[in-house]
């Protein structure tokens, strides 16, 4: 291209503009000299131009030289189950569980102190699941040593302002809290007299039941925004169970990815934008649902997938196979899924396993694990 630029001005330099030949003459080296001054020019404004654009690219890329965000080992986390998550609200503060004397207390990290949530007496065990920008808790405990017996007392709790509420049942045993808003709205799950598990929400102490799909007979709330959107899942016909939202008290089938047979709704964001995982011929995978329509977010390599957390930028978190024994946590965003390992510097003692949440600040919450040690809880903030 600069040699073109350069050709160029060689013509419309030397060629002669006026009809005496022996005037162009005349003005040839001044011409020359013209010339070579403005090849020089355009050869400095090209090499920055080129440098500028290198630039741009790269810092479009993850490297592997230098990490994009700073790491805080927050602590060992003991492992509980499967739909058991952690929590991260808009301050990066994060809801979690730890395990002490043997015991497993609720737990909230905040600017790199962690404070316990005194277990209630006849609970010895207390889990936190989610945290609002205001520092409230929810969760459950038990009445077992034990955190999955069978036979124990399940009670779901809301921490606020210091003080811990139980939340009771729907006429049944157990409820859990899976989630509060920034208008301290809690949702979650509980058993009714019939000892069905149904969706339940908790506005100004009054608590309502969700119900189900019409024609199934369990849900579970998993998520709210501070639109009072819930979202969740609910069996359909008795058989697996679908993804759903309910508004106004409303249920709404989300469906599933296509051919699918299940799928569940783990997080909404602010604009009503859902994500979970769903079936779907190849295996499970991560799913992001807007403007009624739910897209495939695809795999790091392999089955299965799922997406657990999304802030208001409608970034997207979870955690994928890499291969059919070795799971890593994944960022979505503008189209594209990525390894969130490759954002940390080479070298790393660190594998990212699972992330939880993410903030509208970029932060986000990961399970990791170190050659030989127990799994960690890790916030990662952007630099």
């Amino acid at each position: 291209m600069l040699e073109d630029l350069c050709d160029m001005m060689c013509v419309m330099l030397i060629t002669p503009r006026r009809r005496s030949s022996i005037l162009a003459t005349e003005h040839l080296p001044s011409r020359i000299s013209m010339m070579i001054v403005v090849c020089l020019i355009l050869a400095l404004v090209l090499t920055n131009s080129v440098k500028a654009q290198v630039a741009s690219d790269s810092s479009r890329r993850p490297s592997k030289r230098s990490s994009t965000y700073r790491i805080d080992d927050i602590g060992e986390l003991p492992t509980i189950a499967a739909d058991v998550t952690v929590s991260l609200n808009r301050h990066g503060d994060v809801a979690y569980w730890t395990r002490t004397n043997d015991l497993v207390y609720a737990a909230v990290w905040s600017n790199g102190h962690s404070t316990l949530i005194d277990n209630m007496a006849s609970y010895p065990n207390m889990i936190a699941h989610s945290i609002n920008g205001s520092g409230d808790v929810g969760g459950w405990m038990n009445t077992s040593g034990n955190l999955v017996d069978s036979l124990s007392t399940t009670q779901g709790f809301v921490r606020h302002g210091g003080h811990v509420e139980i939340v009771p049942a729907l006429g049944g045993r157990d409820s859990r809290v899976f989630s509060l808003n920034d208008k301290d709205v809690a949702v979650g799950a509980a058993n009714t007299a019939s000892g069905a598990r149904h969706a339940f929400v908790i506005s100004n102490s009054n608590m309502s039941d969700l119900g189900t799909l019409p024609s199934g007979r369990a849900s579970t709330a998993f998520a709210i925004n501070n639109s009072n959107v819930i979202v969740g899942a609910a069996d359909f016909e008795g058989k697996a169970n679908h993804a759903v939202s309910w508004t106004h008290m409303k249920i709404l089938d989300l469906g599933t990815l296509p051919h699918g047979a299940g799928s569940s709704a783990r997080a909404i964001n602010d604009l009503g934008q859902i994500v979970g995982f769903s079936d779907t011929p190849d295996g499970v995978h991560a799913f992001l649902y807007t403007n009624g329509a739910m897209q495939d977010l695809g795999t790091l390599g392999d089955d299965p997938s799922k997406a657990s957390g999304i802030n208001n930028h409608g970034e997207v978190v979870g955690a994928s196979n890499i291969t059919n024994t070795k799971r890593h946590a994944f960022l979505w965003r503008e189209g594209r899924m990525t390894d969130l390992n490759a954002f940390l510097p080479a070298g790393t003692p660190w594998i990212l396993l699972d992330a939880f949440s993410i903030n509208d600040g970029g932060q986000i919450v990961c399970s990791a694990r170190r050659k030989g040690e127990p799994i960690h809880l890790i916030l990662l903030t952007p630099q």
